[in-house]
């Protein structure tokens, strides 16, 4: 359920206060003079909202000394997670710590759960994230550019997209070039192969010519037996090229393979994810509903209690009335 009180915290004066959440107006009373923090709580304004703590912090993005390293009210400071809503002016920083059960948390991937603390809703499309240089930190949000930064969002998640897709595309290119390259040298081994079994037909004719025509010459013997053995020790090295080609072709199809899916299994997370998150935000707001209508009826009940007591008291009243007449004319009489 619910809860009825927030928790503000005021940088100026270092203080917290507690405040209704149907309160729009938030005021600090603290020091000398009352100082307004929002006028439209929480669409005004810069609000800081701690899930370790549960307390929003009237935020100064001006003020250099404080930072988002850290809360100011609980201190905590362990990997830092922000998410800032696209339907009000609240920021959601999540720290680590295990220990703590938290009502709102900030998804590794930037999705808020189960949705903003302060306008309890959830974001109108997927939050892109982004280095924010203004917070030092990644922050996520569905705007279209940064509350902190002004960086256009959709722009900085399109440019990542084209530098995902050339690294694929470049990655496809290469194992295609290296595929034509096997494909190269693997013809060359074949004529290579067909070379070297063509040298014992040579060998053969060789003898041939030497017995019909007596005594051979004895440095064409030699000549050929060097060409023989060069033709071999290319077909071997153009065969050991040919391994290491097909070798590294396949490694870069395998490569290729894995990226695609590992991009696909991301997306696949992503999108269930997504759909999760949504599922839990719309059980979230039905259950925001139900309280809001059980409130009202309350409400109603405490009136018609109100009335029949109003009532009674009034029949009382009257019925005491005519008895004090009563007796006042029997006193007379």
């Amino acid at each position: 359920m619910l809860a009825d009180i927030v928790k503000i915290h005021c940088l100026r004066h270092r203080v917290s206060f507690p405040m209704s959440r149907t309160s729009n107006v938030v005021v600090c009373k603290e020091g000398g003079e009352e100082h307004v923090l929002s006028d439209n709580f929480p669409h005004n304004g810069h609000w800081i909202y701690c899930c370790n703590c549960q307390t929003f912090i009237a935020w100064d993005p001006n003020e250099a000394s404080i930072s988002v390293k850290e809360c100011p009210f609980c201190l905590s400071s362990l990997n830092p997670r922000m998410y800032a809503c696209d339907n009000c002016a609240v920021t959601m920083i999540d720290f680590d710590d295990q220990t703590l059960r938290k009502h709102h948390t900030v998804l590794s991937w930037g999705m808020p759960q189960p949705a903003c603390p302060g306008c309890h809703q959830f974001p109108q499309s997927t939050p892109k994230v982004h280095f924010c240089p203004a917070t030092g930190y990644n922050v996520s949000t569905a705007r279209e550019q940064c509350p902190y930064c002004n960086l256009n969002t959709a722009e900085m998640a399109e440019s990542g997209a084209v530098k995902t897709r050339g690294l694929v595309g470049s990655t496809v290119s290469e194992a295609q070039a290296r595929s034509r390259d096997a494909e190269d040298r693997r013809r060359q081994i074949e004529l290579s192969v067909q070379a070297e079994k063509k040298t014992p037909e040579i060998d053969k004719k060789v003898t041939q010519d030497h017995n019909s025509h007596g005594a051979l010459p004895q440095i064409d013997s030699t000549v050929a037996r060097q060409e023989v053995e060069l033709a071999l020790a290319r077909a071997e090295q153009e065969a050991r090229a040919r391994t290491e080609a097909e070798a590294k072709a396949r490694e870069a199809e395998a490569r290729r393979f894995e990226a695609i899916k590992t991009a696909e299994h991301e997306a696949e997370m992503r999108a269930a994810a997504e759909v999760k998150a949504r599922e839990m935000a719309g059980i979230y707001t039905s259950r925001l509903h139900q309280l809001q209508e059980e409130a009202v009826g309350v409400t109603g009940k405490d009136k018609v209690s109100i009335a029949l007591y109003a009532a009674i008291a009034m029949f009382l009243l009257l019925a005491l009335i005519m008895l004090i007449i009563t007796m006042f004319r029997l006193s007379t009489s």
